[in-house]
């Protein structure tokens, strides 16, 4: 028996033994599982998790929108004298139905078409004389066309000059191109024509907003309808930038007879008599009823003071109306400018 005592002694102290070992283990165990249950949650807040109960409300999941595409809307048509591409735009570009155009790019008229009808034009200008002349077309009440130049008489850059053209157009009358420089077209490249068409096209779209749509050639060369290959040089490349060619079937000859006034020793009266027999010549000399372009040189002194105010006069005694040359051909597209 008391060895039994004995051996049973140790065999419990070993049992108590192995039991704290055991429970040890186990809350080693709750240990580690704790400590690394804390690491995960720091590691998810770390990368913005909201599962902690400390880390605020709860936002709501953010939800995509598909947008519908802009529909595509047409652009505004071009003004005449837009720059696309470095390229002036001799053309409004018109939308909605419009009515035939009376006139046509490239083709030469001498006559005005619309029943008593007269035009009266001046070419080479402005000059110092042409505020003059547009007092007496106010006075008048009548509108003319101004086939101006960009440097002749004078620069169309020239702050007076400008002025002159702006109020010629503010005032009603029809502004047309002579080119840049006056020069014979028939002696020029396709190119060279092209220039001297588009620098007075610039100029006057920075001036006026417009591009004239009517254009006169300097001498009327290029326009005589001999049919040679320059003629035909001329009108097709007028005819590929969108003019309107305009000449005339009475020319008063005031540059002529102005020009070589030296060599005529005539008196104020007898130059007078001479110019306005040129024109009553012409007008008797067409058929009764026809419909006259007059040209004229607003360059001139004389033709400002005295043929002008004689020309208005005889018209209107013919019963004619005096308009613009865009207006004789029965051109109303906004683009006769």
């Amino acid at each position: 028996m008391a060895i039994e005592k004995a051996e049973k002694k140790p065999m419990q102290t070993k049992n108590k033994i192995l039991i704290a070992a055991a429970t040890a283990i186990v809350l080693a165990g709750v240990a580690v599982g704790i400590y690394f249950g804390v690491r995960k949650n720091d590691n998810s807040n770390a990368n913005g998790s909201t599962n902690n109960s400390n880390s605020g409300p709860s936002v709501a999941p953010t939800t995509t929108t598909s947008i519908a595409p802009t529909p595509t809307v047409a652009p505004p048509p071009l003004l005449n004298g837009t720059m696309v591409n470095g390229t002036l735009l001799p053309y409004y570009t018109l939308t909605g139905p419009q009515a035939a155009p009376a006139t046509t790019a490239g083709t030469v008229y001498t006559n005005c078409n619309v029943p008593n009808t007269y035009s009266i034009s001046y070419d080479d200008g402005p000059s110092a004389y042409t505020h003059e002349l547009l007092d007496l077309l106010d006075k008048e009440k009548i509108k003319v066309t101004f086939f101006v130049n960009g440097n002749n008489d004078g620069c169309i850059y020239d702050p007076k000059v400008r002025s002159v053209i702006k109020r010629a157009y503010d005032s009603g009358h029809q502004i047309a191109s002579h080119t840049w420089s006056h020069p014979q077209l028939t002696t020029l490249s396709v190119e060279q024509i092209t220039t001297q068409m588009r620098r007075v096209e610039q100029a006057l779209r920075e001036l006026l907003g417009i591009v004239p749509r009517y254009m006169r050639p300097p001498y009327g060369d290029g326009t005589f309808g001999n049919g040679n290959a320059n003629d035909v040089k001329v009108q097709s490349t007028l005819k590929s930038l969108g003019y309107v060619i305009a000449t005339w079937d009475i020319a008063t000859t005031d540059a002529d007879i102005d020009d070589n006034l030296p060599t005529h020793k005539l008196t104020d009266a007898a130059l007078a008599a001479k110019e306005q027999g040129v024109v009553t010549s012409a007008v008797n000399a067409a058929p009764k009823g026809a419909n006259h372009m007059q040209l004229m040189h607003d360059t001139y002194q004389r033709t400002v003071t005295q043929l002008s105010p004689w020309s208005i006069t005889y018209i209107k005694s013919l019963g004619y109306k005096i308009v613009p040359v865009a207006e004789c051909l029965g051109d109303t597209d906004p683009r006769n400018c």
